[in-house]
């Protein structure tokens, strides 16, 4: 993430130059909004992204009469879950004439999409990216959807230590993006913040079948971890607590969104109940993302984790900018985010971007395994978050 963003952010701060201020027109004389997707629809980050809950949402809102009466048109790319071709494909989908972009799960892929769009004043979201240097990086159209790492870590730093956790241990990757680099070091900040000591940082890489190295790593330090911290995915996260079971260690693990996939419980087997997370929310009866679920199931789409609630979010917000700027320019979609303020969600109930800097302000969840399912045990809004 770091040098990768360190080489993009000079090349963006000079494009915002070239920007035009947005005001906001009457309706533009257009035949609708294109919604670009370069989607991680193939490969590891596929879990992280959906293109069904995208399409789901601009299904639902065409059906209903479009935004400004007019049809949104949904092109979808695939990035393969590579930052190389995810830049390759966003530049298809801005030739094609995209007025606002989604983007893939990870910074690396996100900051060059920001880079190549800001010419035209396109908005990039981030369906399922949680890293905060992305919009860092791309202060003028770069947001996140979801909330940010440091805010989802000093949830489960909040979680971890109301709990009684006192001294913990945090893994550590260097392989997707800022995900499992910075964000254990965002936990860390909370909780000595909060009194509790770090005992130890264990490195690992995504990809592994087998945890026991890092395992006996955690059992030989001197001063024992009475928890583990790791932002890590699926199915590494099931591994991880697979391996700590089996091998007699039972020792607690807090992670974020990560480990939010129906097939961690599967992957992790007896290990499951270690795990405690922080996500974006739960469809709990009554709930907007429930409701949503069960429409576009009946649609004929399949609700694969909580990553398809954030795709019809993402069009949602995009909706709601669209609808307050009266028009399809991206300038003044671009604009009208940055005043979003306290927007009903499908994930969330309240959604802020004014005053945000591109990533928004979000109620989460935090979920423990029971009985063989998630469920939330608290909602949460952190009281201190570390700044990127």
């Amino acid at each position: 993430m770091s040098e990768l963003r360190n080489k993009c952010l000079p090349a963006l701060l000079a494009s915002a130059a070239l920007v035009a201020s947005a005001a906001v027109p009457a309706v533009a004389e257009d035949d609708g909004l294109v919604i670009g997707y370069a989607a991680a629809v193939t490969g590891p980050y596929a879990p992280y992204d959906s293109p069904d809950g995208v399409s789901c949402r601009v299904d639902q809102i065409n059906e209903a009469g479009g935004i400004n009466g007019k049809p949104v048109e949904l092109q979808i790319r695939d990035t393969k879950s590579d930052p190389v071709t995810a830049a390759n494909v966003a530049q298809e989908l801005i030739d094609a004439g995209a007025d606002v972009l989604l983007g893939p799960p990870t910074d690396d892929g996100l900051i060059p999409i920001a880079g190549m769009a800001m010419a035209q004043s396109i908005p990039v979201l981030a369906v399922g990216a949680t890293q905060p240097a992305f919009p860092q990086a791309a202060p003028d159209n770069g947001y996140l959807v979801p909330y940010g790492d440091n805010a989802s870590a000093a949830a489960a730093a909040e979680a971890a230590y109301a709990a009684g956790h006192r001294k913990a241990v945090l893994m550590i990757a260097h392989d997707v993006g800022a995900y499992s680099l910075l964000t254990p070091e965002y936990f860390a900040q909370a909780f000595e913040r909060l009194g509790g000591e770090i005992v130890g940082r264990v490195a690992y890489h995504h990809g592994l079948a087998d945890y026991t190295p890092q395992v006996t790593e955690i059992r030989n330090l001197d001063e024992q971890p009475d928890m583990i911290f790791a932002a890590i995915l699926v199915p590494d996260a099931g591994v991880l607590v697979r391996t700590l079971a089996s091998s007699d260690v039972n020792i607690p693990v807090y992670g974020t969104d990560g480990f939010d996939d129906p097939s961690f419980i599967e992957v992790a087997g007896k290990g499951a109940g270690l795990a405690t997370f922080s996500t974006h929310g739960f469809p709990s009866e009554g709930s907007a993302l429930k409701a949503f679920y069960e429409d576009c199931t009946a649609r004929g789409y399949t609700v694969q984790n909580i990553f398809f609630g954030l795709g019809g979010e993402a069009v949602e917000v995009v909706k709601t900018a669209t609808e307050a700027a009266g028009s399809f320019e991206p300038s003044a979609i671009n604009a009208a985010i940055r005043e979003i303020d306290g927007m009903k969600g499908i994930v969330a109930d309240s959604i802020t971007y004014k005053g945000q800097n591109g990533t928004p302000l979000k109620k989460m969840v935090i979920i423990q395994v029971k009985d063989g399912a998630f469920t939330p045990v608290q909602s949460i809004i952190p009281s201190w978050v570390a700044q990127p």
